[in-house]
């Protein structure tokens, strides 16, 4: 038994899609889209003392 794949063309198509490649901008956008919102106290630092940060490195 294969898990995922129910038939043998759906197998075909997801051993195809190991060959696909995305560009670092569709990447980006992944990441983006994906992007987990900041926790507490995380959101509340970077709101109240980010303009403190700004320029440090």
């Amino acid at each position: 038994m294969i898990i995922g794949a129910k038939s043998e063309a759906q197998l075909n198509d997801n051993l195809a899609a190991t060959s696909v490649e995305l560009s670092s901008d569709d990447l980006k956008k992944l990441d983006d889209v994906s992007k987990l919102r900041p926790e507490y106290p995380g959101w509340m630092l970077e709101r109240q003392g980010g303009e403190r940060t700004t320029g440090l490195s």
